[in-house]
């Protein structure tokens, strides 16, 4: 069988917004731009970027970058993690000639989701789904067989997204799990060929990711067998906020988060060849695209523009001086595009494989 699957964090509905990711306020609504509140956390938050026309006048609309992006990967099977619009994109795929399940985390909106192409691939059985036993009530994987339709063989793929704390480490115990899940699967179903696409919010080097690969094989390395210097699947800028430091009382100040760039999702696999291996970005091209003369650029290999303008350095000047001053912005470089959200080709995994 031969097949073309895809993995993104979709980046949530309702989780875009500007407390988490700061450098979306430049996709905010016009008229919430270059307001106090853009800054500060005075207005409450998140003040999440639009989603749809539906909500009213914007630049910037997330669904239909998605489905744009999700078009262009062709995939026959699709994973989506972070997913809380999960009847949003079953309406809109189903029409486009896919079927889907959809698991969510204990007492949230958002989970994961697979989407195939009902021309290529039938479910084998119902779902099954895991919730990870620490931290308790947080995290899940969700596991679907499928008929290869044309050679009639079977596929077991699993979506997951793991812990976010990388510090906590618990996604080491998350991933022993996700095996156990994996193994009591496939012998349902007489050992089918297995892949496994997940957020693990872990390097390359960590403890999840190794024990992952005791028996899977990882789907992005190419014939060197190792990530090219500069890739990454989550991007993020320089952020600035003007906030209160958690736990103390009176006394905002601005606060800085150093940009960063990171493997962290990606496409395993089991009892396959890979015939093309998972597209993972690299920051050399990205950079390229941020130096150039910025004039809302599109092009057909980069998709949509990254958006914002760049900070003067890392961290700005003046923000030691500034640091309790409400009223300072850290200063910008029109012309220079920084990095984030959104970014057409920073979070997309596609890869071909047959057996």
């Amino acid at each position: 069988m031969s097949f073309r699957i895809a993995h993104f964090n979709i980046l949530g509905k309702n989780m875009a917004g500007t407390m988490w990711f700061h450098y979306a306020r430049d996709f905010l609504p016009p008229w919430f731009s270059n307001k106090h509140w853009d800054w500060s956390r005075a207005a409450g938050f998140p003040r999440s970027l639009m989603w749809s026309p539906e909500q009213g006048r914007s630049r910037f609309y997330r669904l239909q970058v998605l489905i744009k992006e999700i078009r262009a990967l062709r995939a026959d099977i699709l994973c989506l993690v972070e997913l809380d619009c999960f009847t949003e994109f079953q309406d809109i795929l189903g029409r486009e000639g896919y079927d889907a399940v959809f698991q969510p985390r204990p007492g949230k909106q958002d989970g994961c989701g697979i989407f195939w192409r009902r021309e290529v691939f039938g479910a084998v059985g119902p779902c099954r789904g895991l919730i990870y036993a620490r931290p308790a009530n947080d995290r899940i994987a969700v596991g679907q067989v499928l008929t290869h339709l044309p050679s009639q063989r079977q596929l077991l793929v699993l979506s997951t997204h793991l812990h976010w704390d990388q510090a906590a480490g618990h996604q080491a115990s998350e991933a022993e799990e996700l095996l156990g899940l994996l193994e009591d699967m496939a012998a349902d179903y007489q050992r089918p060929a297995a892949v496994v696409c997940g957020d693990l919010n872990a390097l390359p080097d960590s403890e999840a990711y190794q024990i992952l690969s005791r028996c899977l094989c990882d789907a992005s390395f190419g014939p060197d067998g190792a990530y090219a210097e500069g890739a990454f699947t989550t991007l993020k800028p320089d952020v600035y906020y003007f906030a209160r430091p958690k736990g103390q009382g009176d006394g905002d100040h601005w606060h800085w988060q150093d940009g960063r760039h990171e493997v962290l999702d990606y496409v395993f696999y089991r009892d396959l060849e890979l015939l093309k291996p998972v597209m993972v970005p690299h920051m050399s091209k990205e950079l390229e695209l941020a130096e150039r003369p910025a004039k809302r650029q599109r092009s057909a290999g980069d998709g949509y523009w990254s958006g914002g303008w760049r900070f003067r350095g890392s961290p700005a000047p003046g923000l030691a001086e500034h640091a309790e001053d409400d009223a300072w912005r850290p200063p910008r470089v029109r012309g220079q595009l920084q990095l984030g959200i959104p970014n057409r080709s920073s979070e997309s995994r596609s890869g071909d494989f047959e057996t």
